[in-house]
């Protein structure tokens, strides 16, 4: 395997086993310990140091071990959402369509 797709293997974890292996092992391993436990039982290349160690650090602190992108939308100030509640309030009627042109604030796209 050339360096380059070694290097590709090591940056992903592909599955959820490899991440829990990971923040198991950490806790009472190092993280190179952790990354020759990796390498003897899953036979592929281990994640680098600094990415079992974030890994870790995510899982402590949202007890998580999904991507670390947020839901995908940005978040909306509670200023807007004042302001989206009252007006379907005052009209609950009201297409999104022309809320979103009166307030001035985009559509989201997408399907929900």
């Amino acid at each position: 395997m050339n360096s380059r797709a070694a290097a590709s293997v090591e940056n992903k974890m592909a599955t959820i086993q490899h991440k829990i292996f990971c923040v198991e092992s950490i806790k009472t391993e190092s993280p190179t310990a952790v990354q020759r436990a990796f390498r003897l039982r899953f036979n592929i290349h281990p994640p680098m140091k600094k990415s079992v160690c974030l890994l870790y650090h995510q899982f402590e602190q949202i007890d998580c071990l999904c991507k670390g992108k947020g839901s995908g939308g940005p978040r909306v100030s509670e200023e807007k959402v004042r302001r989206i509640q009252e007006s379907f309030q005052h009209s609950p009627r009201k297409s999104t369509r022309r809320a979103s042109r009166e307030l001035g604030i985009p559509q989201p796209s997408g399907v929900y």
